[in-house]
């Protein structure tokens, strides 16, 4: 059987679907929001279907054959549309308002056909290119994939028309006006980090967490991913660093509040087994996706984030941490390099797949009991640019050998941990405030809570001796 070179496309299907909009004035609500012009296939049609969804942004009353003919013509556009003729021949076909959705699906059917077709073809001529690298053609090719999966649309000029854009934020600002708005951000579970994100992480946010090593950035990200699965959020954390085990293991020890040391000694009374195993019924039946691979290529990461998003729609990533992914460049690339190549594919992901990501990243050991500022982020100075938001994570590493002033600043649950007030440096934020947030640290079960923000409480970071050679 001779395979056709013509494109997927329904002449009949296209006409019903502008035969109906000329018909019956409510059809277009149905329809509006899923189908594009350039899901049509003939450029008479596309301009039909333009000028029709323009009439309606503009609020004419009637759109028919006569207003919709006034209009090309005021517009220039009457030739391009086929002429009268064959508007008027559209308005005389036989179409029913109830069927409208089914014209549209088989439009927009088609017009996804012929995406597969494009980037098909697109992946045969690269494949043939010796000097397109394979893995890049590759992530190209899924990335436009995962954009029609999500959105349904194909790359065209329409995208750009910022009608719609402005419509959605002003439908946005008056719903917040009037108390009907649904905030779409990430709800961090932490009071402070909430109001200055303006209720959490928001979706296509690129998130860095920096701290000194062994200060508890991947114990904050731990909390947090505890915190979201409470609110039934569906969450995907890459750990580069620990071991999956590792990460349930302090999960469960966030959610039960139980010492983490108990859980590798085994020496738990039956109670904190109980506690232990509530706490794993409740992780149990929230979606937590756990990617456990050591020298993760960023390739690998970036694919590996789509497929989630696409099969089981994630609402955010967590990273840890952003200096073991591996680039994929030469290995003649300076390491500044890498990592700003890397911080860039991170932030695109973000926006690609429209849900926050979060980063983890090593602050440089200098002047480690002074507060850290941006440019302690450690290799690049890319990751600023990139990011934004980036808090900083700063405390006393060890509350060992604390004087009694300093004793006294800390806080004992009834449990008898010992609650640590660290400061979280909100340094950079592209939509708010800076400045600073005090978290507590539970030494023992290796988690953040919220604390009141008394900062008299804090405890500096003791001075390390300088080792002279």
């Amino acid at each position: 059987m001779p395979i056709s070179h013509t494109p997927p496309h329904n002449d009949d299907a296209e006409r019903a679907v502008l035969s109906t909009l000329l018909s019956y004035q409510e059809a277009y609500e149905k329809i509006g929001q899923v189908l594009k012009s350039s899901d049509f296939y003939h450029p008479a049609n596309q301009v039909l279907y333009q000028a029709i969804t323009d009439m309606k942004i503009e609020n004419i009353v009637a759109v028919d054959v006569v207003t919709l003919i006034e209009y090309l013509k005021r517009k220039d556009l009457l030739k391009k549309a086929g002429g009268v003729g064959y508007v008027t021949q559209l308005s005389d076909m036989y179409s029913l308002s109830t069927n409208v959705e089914s014209y549209a699906k088989i439009v927009k059917d088609n017009s996804l056909r012929r995406t597969l077709i494009r980037v098909a073809e697109e992946m045969h001529s690269k494949a043939y290119d010796e000097s397109a690298a394979p893995f890049d053609s590759l992530n190209d090719a899924e990335k436009t994939l995962t954009e029609v999966s999500i959105n349904s649309t194909i790359n065209s000029s329409d995208a750009f028309d910022a009608k719609s854009g402005i419509n959605e934020v002003i439908s946005e600002i008056l719903d917040k006006a009037e108390g009907n708005w649904v905030n779409t951000s990430v709800n961090t579970g932490y009071d402070m980090i909430n109001k200055f994100t303006h209720g959490g992480f928001m979706p296509s946010n690129y998130i860095i967490i920096g701290a000194r090593p062994s200060i508890g950035k991947s114990a904050l990200a731990v909390s947090l991913i505890r915190n979201m699965l409470q609110k039934d959020y569906k969450v995907a954390f890459f750990s580069l660093e620990m071991p999956s085990k590792e990460i349930i293991m302090r999960l469960l020890a966030t959610q039960s509040r139980i010492d983490l040391s108990k859980f590798f000694t085994g020496h738990l009374s039956n109670r904190e087994i109980d506690d232990i195993t509530l706490a794993a019924e409740s992780i149990y039946q929230h979606e937590f996706y756990l990617i456990d691979e050591s020298n993760m290529k960023l390739s690998d990461l970036v694919s590996r984030s789509r497929l989630l998003k696409r099969e089981k729609d994630i609402d955010i990533i967590f990273i840890d941490y952003i200096g073991i992914i591996e680039a994929g460049l030469p290995l003649s690339t300076p390491r500044h390099e890498e990592i700003a190549y890397i911080s860039k594919a991170l932030k695109q992901l973000a926006r690609e797949l429209k849900i926050p990501v979060v980063v983890l990243c090593q602050l440089s050991r200098d002047s480690e009991e002074l507060e850290p500022q941006l440019n302690n982020l450690r290799e690049s100075g890319s990751i600023e640019q990139d990011a934004d938001l980036v808090f900083l994570l700063h405390r006393r590493r060890s509350i060992t050998d604390l004087s009694p002033e300093d004793e006294a600043k800390l806080i004992t649950t009834p449990e008898g941990a010992k609650i640590q007030s660290s400061k979280l440096i909100v340094a950079k934020n592209r939509n708010g405030m800076t400045g600073t947030i005090y978290i507590g640290y539970n030494t023992n079960a290796t988690a953040f809570e919220n604390i009141d923000q008394d900062k008299s409480r804090f405890i500096q970071p003791e001075r390390r001796p300088v080792t002279r050679k």
